[in-house]
C-alpha cells in the first residue's frame, strides 16, 4: 500500500523552508562527543543514513548557543563557542544535501542552564548539590548577543534554519519559560509576556544579522510539576512565543525535576529522560502530548514529538489539523529508513522501536544513541537495571 496520497507525505513550509514531507527527526543528543573527539565520519553517517530514510527535515542534536565562560570573566577564546561545531555542522549539511538534495537540515541551539549553575532564579534541580546563579539583566543582554551571533555563524556555515531548545528543564531559555523556576520580579518575570522576553530579545537580535533565516523553538507544554507549564497554562504561553517570531514551534515536556515524583502521580513511569515516556506498546498511550496541542490556535506551525509510533494515527492528527508536523526520535534510531517505509506501505503501519529508553542510556553514558534492543541483548538488561534504579541512586 503506497501512501503518497497521505497528507503526512505532502509537502510544507515553515517559513522561508520548504519541507519535502510532515516528517521530522527530532533532535536527539549526542553529537557532541564526535565533535570533541574529531571524528566527523561518524556524525556524516549518522545524518547521511538519516536523510536517505526519507524524513524531510533533520534537526541535530543540542549544540551550545552561547559559552558559558562568557560569563566568568574567561580568555576571549574561551567565551565563545568552538569553530569546530561550525565546521562540523557546515560539513554535515553539506552531506544531507548531496545524499537527499530535498532534505533540511537544522542545528539546535541548548547550552549551559540550571546544572552549570545559572539560570532565570535560584532554583536548583532535584539532583543538583550546587545553587542556581540568577542572571543579571546585563548577563541576559550578554547571552542574547551569543545567540544571535550563533545564528548567524550556523546560516553562513550552510544550514537551512537553526531551533532554539527551550524544554525538558536544564537549559537556560526553559527556565525563564517556566513558572516553576522563574520567580523573577523584573521584567523576565511574572507574565507569560515577560517570561517569554528572552526569546523575543533572541530572535529580533537574530534578525537584525539573518534575516528570514528559519528559527523555530521546542518548548514544553507541560513541567509535569505543581507550579510549572500545565495543561491550562500552556496555550497562552504559546501565544506569547508565537509572538516573538519565532518560525514554528515542536511541542515536548517533561523535566529532571518531575522524577522524584511518582508513576501514579505522573501518569508514566519517571525515568532518566522524562520527555521519553516508556511502557507505551498501545496506541492510547502514543503521542502523549497531542491534548495539548489540540489547545493550540497558531498562526505557525507545530511540531507535535512524543511517543509517535502509528502511521494512520499520525495521518489522523495531520489530517484534522492538530499537528502541521510529527517528530520523531527513538524510532529513528531503531530504523533511520522507518519514512520511506511507512510511504512505500512496506511491513508494519507501527515501528520497530519498543520505547525501552536503553538506546538513550547509551548517550548518557557517552555513546551516539543506538538501538541496544536489537543490536546488544545483554547490555539491553543492563540499562533497564540502571533506568530502574537511577533515581533513587542519584537522590541518595
Amino acid at each position: 500500500m503506497n501512501r503518497n496520497d497521505y497528507k503526512l507525505f505532502s509537502e510544507g513550509r515553515i517559513g522561508s523552508m520548504t519541507l519535502k514531507n510532515r516528517l521530522v527527526r527530532s533532535a536527539t543528543s549526542g553529537d557532541r562527543l564526535p565533535i570533541q573527539n574529531g571524528e566527523l565520519h561518524v556524525l556524516l553517517s549518522l545524518y547521511r543514513d538519516l536523510a536517505l530514510g526519507g524524513v524531510g527535515l533533520v534537526i541535530s542534536g543540542d549544540t551550545p548557543g552561547f559559552a558559558a565562560e562568557m560569563l566568568a570573566g574567561k580568555s576571549a577564546a574561551r567565551r565563545t563557542i568552538p569553530d569546530s561545531y561550525f565546521q562540523a555542522f557546515a560539513s554535515v549539511a553539506d552531506e544531507v544535501h548531496r545524499s537527499a538534495p530535498l532534505c533540511k537540515m537544522i542545528v539546535q541551539l541548548g547550552g549551559p542552564g540550571r546544572r552549570s549553575g545559572i539560570g532565570a532564579s535560584d532554583v536548583p534541580e532535584p539532583f543538583q548539590k550546587d545553587r542556581v546563579k540568577p542572571l543579571s539583566v546585563d548577563e541576559i543582554a550578554m547571552i542574547v548577543g551569543a545567540y544571535a551571533e550563533t545564528i548567524a555563524r550556523f546560516q553562513q556555515s550552510g544550514l537551512d534554519g537553526v531551533q532554539i531548545h527551550a524544554a525538558h528543564g536544564h537549559g537556560l531559555v526553559h527556565s525563564f519559560l517556566s513558572p516553576y523556576t522563574n520567580r523573577r520580579t523584573d521584567a523576565y518575570g511574572g507574565s507569560a509576556a515577560n517570561r517569554a522576553r528572552i526569546i523575543r530579545e533572541i530572535v529580533s537580535k537574530a534578525r537584525e544579522k539573518v534575516g528570514d533565516f528559519p528559527i523555530l523553538i521546542k518548548m514544553n507544554c507541560t513541567d509535569n510539576l505543581e507550579g510549572g507549564i500545565d495543561l491550562d497554562t500552556f496555550p497562552e504561553m504559546a501565544q506569547e512565543v508565537e509572538r516573538t517570531g519565532v518560525d514554528a514551534i515542536e511541542v515536548s515536556g517533561g523535566t529532571l525535576d518531575c522524577l522524584v515524583r511518582s508513576e501514579e502521580e505522573l501518569g508514566f513511569r519517571p525515568v532518566p529522560i522524562a520527555e521519553s515516556h516508556t511502557r507505551i506498546g498501545s496506541p492510547e498511550k502514543q503521542s502523549y502530548y497531542l491534548e495539548y496541542v489540540q489547545k493550540l490556535a497558531l498562526g505557525i506551525p507545530v511540531i507535535l514529538v512524543g511517543g509517535n509510533r502509528h502511521v494512520e494515527r499520525l495521518e489522523q492528527i495531520v489530517g484534522q489539523g492538530y499537528a502541521d508536523y510529527i517528530g520523531l526520535c527513538r524510532p529513528l534510531i531503531s530504523e533511520p529508513d522507518l519514512p520511506n517505509r511507512w510511504l512505500e506501505g512496506r511491513g508494519d503501519p507501527t515501528t520497530e522501536c519498543i520505547s525501552c529508553n536503553s538506546c538513550l542510556v547509551a548517550r548518557l553514558e557517552g555513546h551516539l544513541p543506538y538501538c541496544v534492543f536489537k543490536h546488544n541483548k545483554e547490555q539491553y538488561k543492563v540499562a533497564q537495571e540502571f533506568l530502574t534504579s537511577w533515581v533513587s541512586v542519584n537522590l541518595a
